[in-house]
């Protein structure tokens, strides 16, 4: 029964997992490409957390900006032939806003990104870390080891009181902190997205590889 399933479902989608593996391992280059540049990117943010902030609200800066301008020329167009245009012009008015806004003073949206960043950890982190506490209490005679989940809920707690520290005492140390937690996620993913790539490329060299 389950052989016949996997047959059909083989045979609906086109592709075998076979079929598959068989042509990621022949483009595993480009796993192994985004490994190096994200690893690279990881290790510079590392470097200079600062100057990576920065760069990514500029990024989104212009992102916001085109995006906006995009949404406000489609808006145009739809308000000529008599169709409903008001979401468009609107949405596309706050994005060439938000991106003018975050182009001018990249320094000072970097600041407002890193502190709105840590504020959502904060929260997270406190609602986490109060759930599992109480919930190690509600099911302390169920279960053994209930003392692990109160840990961990202590954890989560008093890491999100050290975010909000972080915020109100020291806003500036909140924007070199986001720029190493987006270096240590770019390193942990370029280590990953190389690992796949050799794990690929054993693959290509084991059997028949297609390039696409």
């Amino acid at each position: 029964m389950a052989s016949s399933i996997d047959s059909e479902v083989r045979n609906m989608s086109g592709f075998s997992i076979g079929q598959i593996e068989c042509t990621l391992s022949g483009n595993w280059w480009v796993f192994f490409i985004r490994g190096v540049l994200f690893v690279l990117l990881g290790a510079l943010a590392l470097a200079m957390p600062i100057s990576a902030v920065i760069a990514l609200t500029l990024l989104f800066g212009a992102f916001s900006f085109v995006d906006g301008v995009l949404a406000l020329w489609s808006g145009v167009r739809r308000m000529r032939k008599n169709k409903r245009w008001g979401w468009l012009i609107a949405s596309g008015l706050i994005g060439i806003v938000t991106g003018a806004i975050v182009l001018i003073a990249p320094y000072v949206a970097s600041l407002a990104l890193a502190l709105f960043l840590w504020g959502m950890i904060a929260f997270w982190s406190i609602m986490r870390g109060g759930m599992e506490i109480a919930a190690a209490i509600r099911m302390r005679k169920e279960i053994k080891g209930e003392w692990l989940l109160v840990a961990a809920g202590l954890i989560s707690l008093l890491f999100g009181i050290l975010a909000i520290y972080l915020i109100i005492a020291l806003p500036g140390s909140a924007v070199l902190a986001a720029g190493w937690v987006f270096g240590i996620y770019a390193l942990i993913f370029g280590g990953l997205m190389l690992l796949l790539g050799f794990r690929l490329r054993r693959i290509a060299k084991a059997g028949g590889a297609v390039e696409t």
